[in-house]
């Protein structure tokens, strides 16, 4: 991965959903609370109005919050999606049972959720999005999901997958990939 000297990549989580603390929602369709218009223009404050390629997930929860920051001015892309749960979408997470989720928890990088994925099947399908956007040259936006920026920037700062939660990554959070000097510096923006 080169990022060119003086390039921006934005990763923005989108807004506070509108779900039941306790819920695993990965790939689930999940609409914004009531908060989103004062969230969403929070991040609007936040973000530099140059030119920039924009990309966002396809689930309403980031694509809504693309389209108050850019219009329709953006692209939507299935690698930008959060973790798929499988037969634990929209389940709660007390509800699935010690053995099912240590089991998981154990070594959730490489084990798959029943007909879902890995964290590893998502580092690479996030990996593979970031290397396009790279390969373009241009200042570019990701609005995404959590498990997508800390798996991203697990990669920038060779922080091994499984110590990657470690890393906040609150609603409405923004992260830039700032290239320069031959290296890649992390900055957050609070929002």
């Amino acid at each position: 991965m080169f990022l060119y000297f003086g390039m921006e990549i934005y990763l923005i989580r989108h807004t506070t959903p509108a779900v039941e603390r306790g819920i695993c929602y990965g790939f689930s369709d999940i609409d914004v609370a009531p908060t989103f218009e004062s969230e969403a223009a929070r991040i609007k404050g936040l973000m530099p109005t140059k030119p920039m390629d924009v990309y966002a997930s396809p689930l309403q929860r980031c694509s809504k919050l693309a389209t108050y920051l850019y219009g329709s001015g953006f692209t939507t892309d299935r690698r930008l999606m959060e973790l798929n749960f499988g037969d634990w979408e929209m389940q709660r997470w007390e509800d699935m049972g010690p053995d099912a989720l240590q089991k998981w928890m154990d070594d959730f990088v490489y084990t798959r959720v029943p007909n879902g994925e890995s964290y590893e099947d998502l580092y690479q399908r996030a990996l593979e999005m970031l290397n396009e956007v790279i390969s373009k040259g241009r200042d570019a936006v990701l609005v995404t999901h959590s498990g997508i920026i800390r798996a991203l920037l697990a990669h920038v700062s060779g922080t091994p997958l499984e110590k990657s939660f470690d890393r906040r990554t609150e609603y409405g959070r923004i992260a830039c990939l700032e290239a320069e000097n031959n290296q890649i510096e992390i900055v957050f923006y609070n929002s």
